[in-house]
């Protein structure tokens, strides 16, 4: 709870840092606060719903340390950068900000993943790895904290003076480096500690396991189409991009953990698929009718031997997204037979079984026959250890009447 109220009341004042500065836009602040507001209201809930697993207190202190690094430099920048001087006591925020931002979500890349999702190692045999967490995470705010400021190429860290600096700037900043690739080893170590326990679940833990897994590849698109932003658009969406991976791992983290609608991962997975493959496929399809129409039309008209420029014809682009609409539902259906067939076999053999059966029962008459296809079908989709069909006798009265 007192992580959470923490984490709101430096929202305000956050967000205000980040306007004066210009740093950022208002909704970016906003939806940065809020990110960090869900990762802190995550952790409570774990805590108060499940007290005995030790992951809601690491998701809410983690929230409130990448919390803290928000407003913290942004207070060192306001009264080092924009008015320097007018904020007292910058320079120890400025360097609490770069220590809290050091280790920002290194407990949960490590501790969380290793710990997912009941709260213990999968095995005694990963102690090591989580004594090495510990380790280099303390080691990492102890170097920044009485290191020089990280060269991370802005305006704060280029006037901020650590007043507890006791490392040179060249020492601090090759430790901070190799304490940061051992600590991205350890994470990695971290999330193949899933794939060891996923080998082995069942069940709820399999369920549980898939949530976190699906947040993961979801993390690694986000920071695919951070990178694409950074060298395409100069960074335009960057603080959204870097606010999504943990959001999607503090979402994904409590719907398994508090186990609400656990069993929708495999819908959502599904659908993820389907609509992944449908939108690339159409994209191609677009794409592709758009620039080989025009190309056409080019050496048609002579255009292209001349090398005149010429615009995309609106009819080229009408006729193109026609194609592509009449093309959405079958081109959907194939794709889902695919992705049934493919990576949901039981499920595909299932659906298909119930067809026939339900074809068989517009012809057949035969109680016999009926009788055995239906226990046929129940065997093949259910796969029951037993299998007993009771049958009604029918009473005198119907029988009278009829």
């Amino acid at each position: 709870m007192l992580a959470l109220i923490l984490v709101v009341v430096l929202s305000i004042p956050a967000t205000v840092f980040d306007q004066l500065n210009g740093s950022t836009s208002l909704f970016e602040s906003i939806f940065q606060s809020g990110v960090m507001v869900v990762f802190a209201l995550v952790g409570l809930l774990i805590a108060v719903r499940r007290p005995e697993n030790p992951i809601g207190p690491l998701i809410s202190v983690s929230a409130l340390v990448a919390h803290t690094s928000s407003f913290t430099l942004g207070y060192a920048t306001y009264g080092l950068v924009i008015r320097p001087g007018s904020l007292s006591a910058a320079d120890w925020l400025g360097t609490i900000g770069f220590t809290t931002q050091s280790v920002g979500f290194s407990l949960t890349y490590t501790y969380v993943l290793l710990l997912f999702p009941a709260g213990h190692l999968p095995s005694a045999r990963w102690r090591p790895v989580r004594n090495a967490a510990a380790v280099l995470i303390t080691a990492l705010a102890l170097v920044t904290l009485f290191g020089a400021p990280p060269d991370n190429n802005t305006q704060l860290s280029h006037v901020l003076k650590n007043p507890m600096a006791v490392l040179p700037f060249d020492v601090s900043n090759a430790l901070q480096s190799l304490v940061l690739l051992l600590i991205f080893i350890v994470e990695i170590l971290s999330g193949f500690s899933l794939i060891v326990r996923s080998r082995r679940a069942t069940g709820v833990e399999q369920q549980q396991i898939k949530w976190l897994g699906y947040a993961a590849l979801l993390c690694v698109l986000f920071v695919t189409v951070l990178v694409i932003d950074v060298f395409v658009a100069n960074g335009t969406f960057a603080t959204i991009l870097f606010s999504l991976p943990p959001l999607a791992i503090a979402l994904a983290t409590g719907i398994s953990i508090l186990r609400y609608r656990l069993f929708d991962i495999d819908i959502i997975i599904n659908r993820t698929l389907v609509y992944g493959v449908l939108t690339l496929l159409l994209a191609v399809v677009y794409f592709g009718g758009v620039i080989g129409a025009q190309t056409l039309i080019n050496a048609l008209s002579g255009r292209a031997l001349s090398g005149l420029s010429s615009q995309q014809s609106p009819v080229v682009v009408v006729m193109t997204t026609l194609v592509v609409a009449a093309l959405f539902q079958p081109l959907r259906r194939r794709v889902q037979q695919f992705i049934d067939r493919r990576f949901y076999r039981s499920r595909y053999d299932t659906r298909k079984t119930l067809d026939q059966f339900g074809a068989s029962l517009r012809n057949e008459v035969e109680l016999v026959h009926l009788t055995n296809s239906l226990l046929r079908t129940v065997e093949q989709t259910m796969q029951p250890a037993h299998i007993s069909l009771w049958l009604r006798a029918p009473s005198p009265r119907s029988v009278e009447t009829a």
